[in-house]
């Protein structure tokens, strides 16, 4: 067959596709966001004089504890205020205080939002990731058929 496309051999789409919501879903709770629910987060940034001279990236700082924030860690972020504390230092202080530790502004308990965790650049974050298929790589290229580490 010189044709690779004929009418009579096209195949029928026999399943109706719907059209994806046009709904913002929040990632942690899964329920559908408004944009009145929306609020600035504020990171307090580490003084120059307290980092090293070589470092060229800005790093966030927990202001209670002066702890560095990074993508591993546990943050709580106040929707009253927007001001953005380690997990600890939330249930320590500011659960208890019922007020954020940066402006004095009172906060309930349903006013602090846990951030998720995540963000490493990686194609996934905090999963059991295994890798099922394996593909030959072929002869030459030094690595030959690819086998999965044995289980320990």
């Amino acid at each position: 067959m010189k044709a690779f496309w004929l009418p009579s051999a096209t195949p029928e789409a026999t399943v109706k596709v719907d059209a994806p919501s046009t709904d913002t879903i929040c990632p942690e709770g899964q329920e559908k966001l408004k944009l009145k629910s929306l609020f600035p987060i504020s990171f307090t940034e580490e003084n120059a004089r307290q980092k090293s001279s070589k470092s060229v990236e800005k790093s966030y700082i927990c202001p209670s504890c002066k702890s560095n924030l990074t993508n591993t860690m546990s943050l709580v972020a106040i929707s009253t205020c927007g001001h953005v504390f380690c997990k600890k230092c939330s249930d320590k202080f500011i659960a208890t205080d019922k007020v954020c530790l940066m402006c004095s502004k009172p906060c309930k308990e349903r006013n602090l939002i846990n951030l998720e965790k995540g963000g490493t650049g990686f194609a996934a974050h905090d999963d059991h990731l295994e890798a099922k298929n394996f593909k030959h790589l072929g002869s030459g290229s030094g690595l030959g058929l690819v086998k999965p580490a044995p289980k320990a």
